[in-house]
């Protein structure tokens, strides 16, 4: 008796001290990730706009570790996938009967508990969304898979016919489009070229404003709720009636400078800090009518970017960037100033570097905005 009492014992003993390292792994990497994070803050890098990157923290440090085996089923995990494998193939592919046998049975441990862990259930969630398996996603969430800060987004891998109704699925066990992802990130920004996901996303409470944390100061935070990132990403990538659909839900055009993400599109692949850009006048004029909106709306052609960044600053010095000539006489025609510099110079010192066209269209507006404030200050009224 006393032999198995000591057995007992010391196998408590080992499954602490396995416990203990596995949430010691766990602190460390999210103190790595602190680390990195502020290494970057420090150093002035740029950081991504919608979502800060992978390689800061793992992708779910956010699910609670319950077990030592649980490290297994967090992605990323240099861990074997060996003794996971029948539970993903049946979470992806079905049957439901066999997840539900694998979920009651606790067959993956050495050890059985009671009932499934966090872990265990939200890695076979997000591999039922990611293949659409709405009903092994479904029986999953009732069985306690938690809902963490980027479990929304691998809905966006699933084939496009089940990602609403796997969205709607989320919504019924407390998640919303407006739920933060890390340092506050919403998906509104990242699914404005779906249309139909767009509306569904509108039509159930996303608010357009909301955003990714500017300065990245917490990572399990809110988002930003002065955020310009849905419009901007609409505005240089979406057609009218998609950023007038956002401009109706209530985005705030004074949130950012979302005329000087259309003004400064470039053709696929094209980067104008690389080299020239010269694009058809087809896709040139197809960003008009978002200018105008904009505009109409309340954009200012004149209107100057903050940012701590080295950036163009003016609507006007993007769309001479980007090599649209069409654009830049559009913007000219509408008051902007061509004299205006950014951090690497005016639109008349850039439209040196483009094309014939581009200079001679950018010196045109030069003389006639001088001679417009000439006018002006002859006029005694």
């Amino acid at each position: 008796m006393a032999d198995d009492t000591d057995m007992l014992s010391r196998q408590q003993q080992v499954r602490q001290q396995e416990m203990m390292k596995a949430h010691r792994k766990q602190r460390q990497m999210m103190a790595w990730a602190t680390h990195q994070q502020q290494q970057a803050i420090n150093m002035g890098s740029s950081l991504s706009s919608t979502m800060p990157s992978s390689k800061m923290a793992q992708a779910y440090d956010d699910l609670p570790i319950m077990e030592p085996n649980d490290i297994i089923f967090v992605p990323d995990s240099a861990a074997s996938q060996a003794s996971r494998e029948a539970f993903e193939s049946a979470c992806q592919h079905g049957p439901l009967s066999t997840v539900q046998s694998i979920v009651s049975t606790e067959s993956h441990r050495s050890a059985p508990i009671k009932t499934p862990t966090p872990s265990f259930l939200h890695h076979g969630l997000i591999i039922a969304l990611t293949a659409g398996n709405i009903e092994v996603a479904r029986y999953l969430l009732s069985a306690g898979a938690p809902i963490v800060r980027q479990t929304p987004t691998t809905i966006l891998s699933a084939p496009p016919d089940q990602q609403i109704l796997l969205f709607e699925l989320l919504m019924h066990h407390g998640w919303t489009p407006n739920t933060p992802g890390y340092y506050g990130a919403v998906l509104l920004p990242e699914i404005v070229t779906n249309l139909s996901l767009l509306r569904w996303f509108l039509a159930h409470g996303a608010n357009p404003n909301l955003g990714t944390q500017r300065d990245f100061r917490d990572r399990n935070g809110a988002s930003q709720t002065d955020s310009c990132a849905a419009l901007e990403a609409a505005a240089g990538r979406c057609d009218v009636e998609t950023v007038r659909m956002l401009l109706d839900a209530g985005a705030e055009i004074q949130n950012g400078v979302p005329l000087h993400f259309a003004a400064g599109v470039c053709p696929d692949s094209k980067n104008p800090h690389v080299g020239a850009v010269t694009p058809s006048r087809e896709f040139d004029v197809g960003r008009i009518p978002v200018m105008a909106l904009l505009v109409e709306r309340g954009a200012n052609v004149n209107q100057a970017e903050e940012s701590r960044h080295m950036v163009a600053r003016y609507a006007i010095v993007h769309a001479v960037m980007a090599g649209a000539v069409e654009r830049v006489g559009w913007l000219l025609g509408m008051g902007a100033d061509p004299e205006a510099r950014g951090a690497w110079g005016s639109a008349v010192e850039y439209a040196k570097l483009r094309s014939e066209e581009m200079k001679r269209v950018v010196e045109e507006g030069v003389v006639a905005r001088r001679w417009v404030e000439d006018v002006a200050d002859a006029d005694p009224t």
